[in-house]
């Protein structure tokens, strides 16, 4: 008892209470940082289609030098094709797939409805798009990178309120470029300050990037998303990074799938202070600049809570060397004690052999 008060006086026990209050709340810095990063759906994909690692998510940007559009964009998808096979990845069987990608552009459309006209926010997409992006649907339904129906219009809700005074409009016809379109589905629109400042704050349509190239103001497509196989560490990224055949200086290639993981954020501090710069002249969309404002949130955020982790660490291993510079046994005590108790041994063992011998005797 005497050792104890001795080891946990008033100033260790003021410090241990200080290190469990720390990592309290670096604990509670970690759930909000894994909580945050699991809300971005659309960086979460991977996680999504497999449960486990061995898929990612990567995307490309590009610059309006790079002159990407829809037949890049188609062959880049047949580079990938024939490179998986190469590398021997397959389907399990005739219905599934073994990866899949979108591609999106933005643009503006001038948009009429019966009554009603406004210039919106155009979001021309192909692929698969919408799995990479799942909306919030109000009413009605997203369209398939399938459809042959290529007049189907997706809205968000200050575009059907400026359109009808309505979000019930689904299968209304609107008229873009003098061709009608129809209403797929009404989406709700992500509110906050990071949407407002990443540019998701106006009425927005998402129609297929044929019909924004045909009927809308729209340069050449600035995003191209995959899901990959990803049985090692960057492989995804660097299939995807090898295949497009652009010059580097105007294009870039990220992995969505690990970007928040603690490794990755800490590496963000070397770039910090030019990690905004846009040397390539690149046109993020709305929802990698929300991803990049999260990161540049959490970069901080992770280092504090590593900081936070590092000082209990460092109380613990003061008081286990007071604890021990404080013992009352040392390592003498247990060798003469052990060569004691040796000794002790043996000679039992030559009494009890001296006791035999006089017994056959």
């Amino acid at each position: 008892m005497d050792y104890l008060r001795e080891v946990f006086d008033k100033k260790r026990i003021k410090l241990l209470i200080s290190a469990g209050i720390t990592l309290t709340v670096g604990l509670i810095l970690v759930l909000i940082g894994v909580k945050v990063s699991k809300s971005l759906v659309d960086q979460n994909f991977a996680k999504r289609w497999v449960k486990d690692d061995s898929y990612a998510q990567v995307t490309a940007f590009f610059s309006e030098l790079s002159e990407f559009d829809e037949k890049s964009a188609k062959e880049l998808e047949y580079k990938i094709s024939n490179k998986l096979k190469e590398e021997s990845f397959a389907p399990e069987n005739e219905d599934s797939r073994i990866w899949v990608s979108c591609y999106s552009a933005i643009g503006k459309v001038e948009v009429f409805s019966k009554s009603r006209s406004t210039t919106v926010k155009a979001i021309g997409v192909g692929g698969d798009f919408f799995m990479f992006h799942p909306k919030d649907l109000i009413n009605g339904s997203l369209f398939s990178g399938d459809t042959m129906m290529k007049d189907l219009v997706v809205i968000n809700e200050d575009t059907a309120f400026e359109l009808f005074g309505s979000n019930d409009v689904v299968g209304q016809a609107v008229e873009i470029g003098g061709v009608r379109h129809i209403v797929s589905g009404v989406i709700k629109r992500e509110k906050g300050r990071l949407n407002d400042l990443a540019g998701n704050n106006e009425p927005t349509m998402y129609l297929s990037y044929e019909a924004l190239s045909k009927n809308g103001k729209i340069s050449y497509i600035n995003s191209f998303e995959a899901l990959l196989p990803n049985p090692l560490t960057g492989y995804a990224k660097d299939i995807l990074q090898k295949q497009i055949k652009v010059d580097e200086k105007r294009f870039d290639v990220i992995e969505n799938s690990h970007r928040f993981k603690w490794t990755k954020l800490l590496v963000n501090i070397k770039n910090f202070g030019t990690r905004s710069m846009n040397p390539k002249g690149l046109v993020y969309t709305y929802w990698e600049n929300i991803a990049r404002g999260i990161e540049d949130y959490l970069t901080p955020v992770t280092v504090l809570a590593c900081l936070l982790f590092l000082y209990p660490c460092v109380i613990l291993l003061y008081v286990i060397k007071r604890a021990w510079n404080k013992r009352r046994i040392h390592r003498a005590d247990v060798k003469d004690f052990a060569q004691r108790r040796l000794e002790e041994y043996r000679e039992k063992r030559k009494l009890a052999k001296r006791g035999d011998e006089y017994e056959e005797i």
